[in-house]
C-alpha cells in the first residue's frame, strides 16, 4: 500500500512539473521584421538604396542604371522608438542648391503578418520637384506616397520592397532593394 502512494505520488508530482513548464512564445513576425529594420528597441538602422527596377503588365522589368547619384545616396533611416521614425534624407550630393536635407519623415508600421510595410510621412518636397528632370527619379524612392510597400524579403543587411502605382492609365510595379548603411 505504501508503494502505491509513492507512485502516486510520484505521478502527481511529475504532472504538477510538466505543467508549470513554460512554454515557449513566438516573436510575432511584424515584431521581429521591425527589430530587422529598425534595430532593438531604442536604436535605429539607416538604409541606401541597393537596385530600384520597376516594370508594366506584360512587360519585363527594367532595371534603373541611370539614376543620379545625387538621388541613389539618400539614406532611409527607420528608429524602432515610441513613434516608429522615419525619415528619407539627402546623403552626401544634393541635386540641387535648394534641396531640402529631409526629403520626407513620418513614421512606420508593418502589419500583423510582417509582409507589408506602412510609411505615413509626409513628403518635404513639392510634387514639381518631384516630377523635375533634377529629380527623375526620386518618385520612386519618396516611400510614404506610394501606400502600402510589399515586402518580399526582409534580413539584417537587406529590404526588398515593392509597390504599384499608376501614371496616366498605366500601372507600373516598382521593387526597390535597401542595403543598409
Amino acid at each position: 500500500m505504501k508503494e502505491i502512494r509513492m507512485l502516486l505520488l510520484l505521478v502527481a508530482m511529475v504532472v504538477v512539473i510538466d505543467s508549470c513548464t513554460k512554454t515557449e512564445t513566438k516573436t510575432p513576425v511584424a515584431t521581429t521584421n521591425g527589430t530587422l529594420l529598425a534595430g532593438a528597441s531604442g536604436q535605429s538602422k539607416s538604409w541606401s538604396l541597393k537596385s530600384l527596377t520597376f516594370s508594366v503588365p506584360g512587360s519585363s522589368s527594367q532595371t534603373v542604371t541611370d539614376m543620379p547619384a545625387c538621388e541613389s545616396d539618400n539614406i532611409f533611416k527607420f528608429t524602432n522608438n515610441s513613434t516608429q521614425s522615419y525619415q528619407d534624407t539627402e546623403g552626401s550630393l544634393t541635386c540641387t542648391s535648394t534641396d531640402p536635407a529631409t526629403i520626407e519623415s513620418g513614421s512606420w508600421a508593418f502589419t500583423d503578418d510582417g509582409k507589408t510595410l506602412l510609411i505615413d510621412g509626409i513628403p518635404n518636397i513639392t510634387n514639381d520637384e518631384l516630377n523635375s528632370t533634377d529629380h527623375a527619379y526620386l518618385y520612386f524612392l519618396t516611400l510614404s506616397i506610394h501606400g502600402p510597400l510589399s515586402v518580399s524579403q526582409i534580413s539584417d543587411t537587406s529590404v526588398t520592397l515593392s509597390y504599384t502605382f499608376t501614371i496616366s492609365s498605366t500601372t507600373y510595379t516598382a521593387i526597390v532593394v535597401l542595403q543598409k548603411v
